[in-house]
């Protein structure tokens, strides 16, 4: 389980995701499909501290956040307010995300000398094999300055915001009343498809895009780093296959969200991506020279 979550981080926090999404009650009326009245967020709503059908997640984390998203698009409108506070989170959330994705590539890189050391015990099934093992990757990983979770604790650590975002963007007044280029942010990409328009069909495209590439650009620059290093054997299930699961099934959910949530996917994947190249050039090239 462990190697799975080191190796899909992104695809357990999809997964986490929609699993939060089906347990938890619904703010979407399913006729209209639009948000309950009583769970419209506005920017004159007092703190809902004690309010019926607010629970402590939706009250101190959804419930700032999408007033985050209400004060920026009183002043910017809602399309420049979905770009603003969620590059403002993304950055907020990139010392950890760097963190992470640093411990991620050192391992990476110790894998042909960590599958050294399990090929020195390969056949042997005794405890103290095992132990004997365990012991020289983690000395290892120690020698490198590994954390073992360092990789992981970070990314459990920004699920709360990731859901609060993701709840926020549906629920803010300001945003989900809002417009772009004289369309409602009500609409959604399946509708936008049925009817010609230009903007929603841009939006979704757009933010299709931009999920390919965040998804697909650390697995290009990995395979650019190992081109000339010996081949690791892949342990667990194919890496390109989970990551096209993952990409399919946001395009697949957001096909049928209102289109500010294709607003916010795609900034949110272009930020990923800027932190990608910012890890590659700023951290990684840097320290090779």
């Amino acid at each position: 389980m462990y190697k799975f979550i080191k190796k899909h981080k992104k695809v357990v926090i999809l997964l986490g995701l929609l699993v939060f999404l089906v347990g938890c009650k619904s703010v979407i009326d399913p006729k209209t499909r639009e948000v309950l009245e009583q769970y419209v967020i506005r920017l004159s709503d007092k703190f809902p501290f004690g309010k019926e059908g607010y629970g402590w997640f939706a009250t101190f984390i959804v419930w700032p956040v999408a007033q985050m998203f209400n004060f920026a698009a009183k002043y910017t409108g809602a399309f420049w307010s979905l770009i603003i506070v969620t590059i403002l989170i993304d950055l907020a959330k990139m010392p950890s995300t760097i963190k992470s994705t640093i411990q991620q590539q050192k391992m990476t890189a110790l894998q042909p000398e960590v599958n050294r050391i399990k090929e020195k015990f390969r056949g042997r099934d005794d405890k103290q094999a095992k132990m004997l093992e365990a012991t020289e990757i983690q000395k290892l990983y120690d020698k490198h300055e590994i954390n073992m979770l360092g990789s992981l604790i970070p990314t459990f650590l920004q699920l709360p915001i990731i859901l609060a975002v993701f709840q926020a963007v549906q629920r803010a007044d300001l945003i989900i009343n809002g417009e772009f280029l004289g369309q409602s942010l009500k609409g959604t990409p399946k509708e936008g498809f049925a009817t010609g328009n230009v903007v929603y069909i841009g939006i979704f495209i757009g933010m299709t895009i931009a999920q390919i590439a965040s998804t697909y650009l650390p697995i290009y620059l990995e395979k650019q780093k190992n081109k000339n290093r010996p081949k690791v054997a892949q342990e667990g299930p194919n890496s390109q296959g989970m990551m096209l699961f993952s990409v399919g099934m946001v395009v697949l959910l957001a096909f049928t969200w209102n289109i500010g949530m294709s607003v916010y996917w795609g900034i949110s994947a272009l930020t990923r991506l800027a932190q990608t190249l910012y890890v590659k050039y700023a951290h990684t090239d840097k320290k090779k020279k």
